[in-house]
């Protein structure tokens, strides 16, 4: 059996094609899936892939190992992650598996899962392939179209008024949210521009992952030149979505989740579940519209789990995923929260700036990255935990946050890249780059091997 056991993470599997996941390893997965299932009493499953190049023939023989292990399979095809999601949901079993390398570069890809309603890690597969395959009677494949059905039920859950007064700018980053967002965003009336709707694996305008500011210039010209209300981003696989303002500028996703919690918490107080990565203002905002703040670790598996826990009304990280689990199902879905989006600009009388502008200005960096290896990060973020000298209030539920009287800053490992995660927030730019210069200097004295070059 010749399987890389780093593309089994936390939150998911990933890894490169061929040299990684390839036709013969995906199948050794989906034996391990059926395994998985056979302990839950589950015999059918929903199938569906993303738009790479690699994913029609990954998602053939991932079907065909489940089908020898006489697991019945529902193939729904070319979908986003939220849409396939959405059919595990309408499945008997509850279960459904996403071939999808999400935002990582065209040559990877990988698996999602969702089992018996429940997010499973890609550790835990990973422990149940072997080398013994014992299997009896074959199970049966049928095929779906799960999307006019997510269209007619989103149509039925959002409520705007005068939709097409509202100029929308998608841009879906040759991704597969081509094959569902526009056609959603005109079915409720909005006026749609459309940018990089085909499905290309090549993504050959940009790389689709609205996280990364280089990847929204198209987006934000566009905005721009047409005059449009809001421009909306989402990633390779749908699950995740960006922000621009009619002016043009880009707003981070934890000042994104203080307008839907702002907006849920209006109607019904509860909990709300956010990752460490996410601003302080975000917490207290929660807490003044009587809700309930909840800091998860990242990575939608965590997130997904402290919903379920506390049954919040609402989860979002700032990489984008928002949950929805007031009004609908509680998982992450890029395409319904941009429509969620635009319902509240519908019913007000405020643009996307005036709305966000009411929110208290913040002084943070995005997302920042230092590139190692996946075999050493998760002992570079031990070592900087174990001797790192900053005086303030330590979290290490995920990585280290330290809680400063100013701000605070963070380091943790990717869940799903060779690579250390970084973010600083002051109550000043000063007192944000001061915070960010302490963290950078004690990485440089623990970890003195470690180039530091942020990304």
């Amino acid at each position: 059996m010749n399987i890389t056991s780093s593309i089994f993470r936390e939150n998911d599997i990933r890894g490169t094609y061929p040299e990684q996941i390839n036709e013969n390893t995906i199948k050794l997965v989906a034996y391990a899936i059926a395994r998985k299932c056979k302990k839950h009493e589950i015999n059918s499953i929903a199938v569906g892939r993303d738009g790479r190049l690699s994913g029609p023939s990954l998602l053939e023989s991932f079907c065909d190992g489940l089908l020898e292990a006489g697991i019945h399979v529902n193939n729904i095809g070319l979908v986003t992650s939220p849409l396939l999601y959405f059919a595990a949901k309408k499945e008997e079993s509850k279960s459904g598996i996403m071939i999808t390398g999400s935002h990582n570069p065209k040559n990877h890809n990988g698996i999602k899962m969702v089992i018996d309603d429940r997010p499973v890690s890609g550790t835990e597969i990973f422990d149940l392939i072997t080398n013994s395959e014992e299997f009896g009677k074959k199970g049966e494949i049928k095929y779906t179209d799960i999307k006019e059905l997510y269209l007619e039920e989103v149509s039925k859950n959002i409520f705007v008024q005068k939709p097409e007064e509202l100029k929308v700018v998608l841009d879906c980053g040759n991704g597969a949210a081509g094959c569902i967002a526009p056609d959603l965003f005109k079915k409720l009336g909005f006026s749609v521009i459309e940018l990089f709707s085909e499905v290309d694996g090549n993504f050959p305008n940009h790389h689709p992952d609205p996280g990364k500011l280089e990847n929204l210039k198209d987006l934000i010209a566009e905005v721009e030149k047409s005059n449009a209300d809001v421009g909306l981003a989402f990633d390779g696989d749908g699950d995740r979505v960006g922000l621009v303002t009619n002016n043009g500028d880009v707003i981070f996703p934890d000042k994104l989740m203080m307008l839907f919690s702002k907006d849920i918490l209006s109607r019904d107080k509860g909990k709300i579940v956010f990752d460490v990565k996410c601003s302080n203002q975000l917490e207290n905002l929660i807490t003044e519209q009587g809700g309930i703040p909840i800091m998860s670790p990242t990575g939608h598996f965590h997130i997904k789990k402290a919903i379920k826990k506390n049954n919040a009304l609402l989860g979002g990280e700032m990489s984008g995923h928002i949950f929805f689990n007031d009004k609908w199902y509680g998982f992450d879905d890029g395409h319904y929260a941009a429509v969620r989006i635009a319902e509240i600009l519908t019913n007000s009388d405020k643009n996307i700036s005036e709305l966000i502008n009411e929110f208290p200005q913040s002084f943070s960096t995005p997302e920042l990255n230092i590139t190692v290896t996946d075999e050493t990060k998760f002992s570079v973020i031990e070592d900087f935990e174990k001797n790192c000298n900053l005086d303030g209030e330590k979290i290490t539920i995920d990585g280290l946050r330290v809680n400063f009287k100013n701000g605070w800053g963070l380091i943790r490992a990717s869940n799903t890249t060779p690579k250390l995660v970084l973010r600083f927030e002051g109550d000043s730019l000063k007192e944000m780059n001061e915070i960010k210069d302490l963290f950078l200097s004690e990485l440089s004295r623990i970890c003195p091997n470690i180039d530091i070059n942020l990304d």
